[in-house]
């Protein structure tokens, strides 16, 4: 029986975004604990309030009409495929593919 291979943990705090190299900060969410890229620069036009917690980790969550202002120790921040000019290329390339059309498609029963 194989042993597991350890994956490396989430990468959380500065770094760089692995399609433009910009500078970046990957935060965890509030929501789902999953890994975002969020840039660097404070934005009031931003809609991730981004934090640090006491040990140091960065945290984030999006406005929502239940909490649509910032609190405490929160900053606003875009996230970063917002201005990410490579994802925005390789989003218009999968969406332009004429395969990608009838991938996932399953006709109701009255369609059969």
């Amino acid at each position: 029986m194989p042993y597991p291979i350890p994956r490396p943990p989430a990468p959380n705090g500065p770094g760089t975004c692995p399609d433009c190299a910009a500078r970046v900060l990957w935060c965890l969410t509030d929501a789902n604990r999953r890994t975002i890229a969020v840039d660097v620069a404070e934005d009031p036009t931003g809609n991730q309030a981004v934090r640090i917690d006491t040990e140091g980790r960065y945290w984030t969550r999006q406005l929502s009409t239940a909490r649509p202002n910032v609190e405490q120790r929160e900053v606003l921040r875009r996230p970063h495929i917002a201005s990410c000019p490579t994802a925005h290329r390789r989003a218009a390339q999968t969406r332009r593919t004429p395969a990608r059309a009838h991938t996932g498609v399953r006709p109701v029963r009255w369609q059969r």
